[in-house]
Order: structure tokens, then sequence, then C-alpha cells
């Protein structure tokens, strides 16, 4: 090699992922950078660039396998830090959703609408993925019936 050119060190994806991670007995937590709350992690090149990557699916197909398209890698351990193997599993998006703590998981474990009448089957009405309950719908439109009587015998 010529003087004055010097051969950058390349350090395999694995070996950089290790020195970001702080092994305890529970969670494997990431110390390195983050999105959103997630590790990321910078796996190598791809096409020329850079490959940002969440560290804990670089964790999941590192050491246990490939994740198939339409499943998420959820965190058993509900801690988005965390990288072990063994509290991560491959869930849909759906799932991973109705586990967490967030508005659609809250609403979907309701079993009653806010005026206290029950979201069974008899009594729920559902339009594009969304429930309401047919006793106050009724309720409205018979009170919006009573409000606009006047209004509606005039248009006719």
């Amino acid at each position: 090699m010529p003087r004055g050119v010097y051969q950058k060190k390349i350090t395999p994806p694995t070996a950089r992922f290790w020195k970001h991670v702080d092994v305890t007995d529970e969670c494997w937590l990431w110390t390195g950078g983050q999105r959103s709350g997630y590790g990321k992690f910078y796996s190598g090149l791809i096409a020329g660039r850079q490959a940002l990557v969440l560290a804990h699916r670089f964790a999941y197909e590192t050491f246990v396998g490939p994740i198939p398209q339409g499943l998420v890698v959820d965190h058993l351990c509900r801690t988005p830090l965390c990288v072990r193997p063994s509290h991560l599993e491959l869930v849909t998006t759906r799932t991973n959703i109705l586990r967490g703590i967030g508005l659609t998981a809250v609403n979907a474990t309701k079993t009653q609408c806010v005026h206290g009448h029950p979201f069974d089957e008899g009594n729920t009405y559902w339009y594009n993925g969304h429930r309401s309950c047919r006793t106050c719908i009724r309720a409205s439109s018979l009170a919006y019936l009573h409000r606009n009587k006047g209004a509606m015998v005039a248009h006719v």
C-alpha cells in the first residue's frame, strides 16, 4: 500500500451491535442512538448508502430469523429499547397495537358506550371498522327529527 493512504477498518455489524447493548438479567437495553423511543442501528451499506434499521429488528433477524412481510416485532417486556431475542415476538400490526396502551387498544377493551349501553352483537353498529352504539344513534336521530320537524315539513 502506498505511503499516506489509510485503509479503513470495517467492523462487522454484529460486533458494532454488541457495543451498544447493556446485558442484564432481564432486558438487554440498547444504549446507542434512538428514534421515536426505539433503538436505531446502522447495519451497513446497501446500494452504497448506510442502512438504518431498528435495533430490535436487527436483533431478531440476527439471532432468531427473518421477519416475514406483514409481521412486526413486538416487545413482550413492553420495553422499546430491549433487544433481547427472547423478549421479542412476531405478530401482526393489529395484535401489536391491541397489546399496547394507546387509544386504539384502550377503546378496543371497552364493553359499553359512554352512556352505559353495552357493545354487544345486537347493539353495536360497525361502519368502516369503527363501532357505534345503536341505542345512542337511535336517540340522536329521534332528537334531530324532533328539533327539525317544522323545517322538514316545509321542504316537502
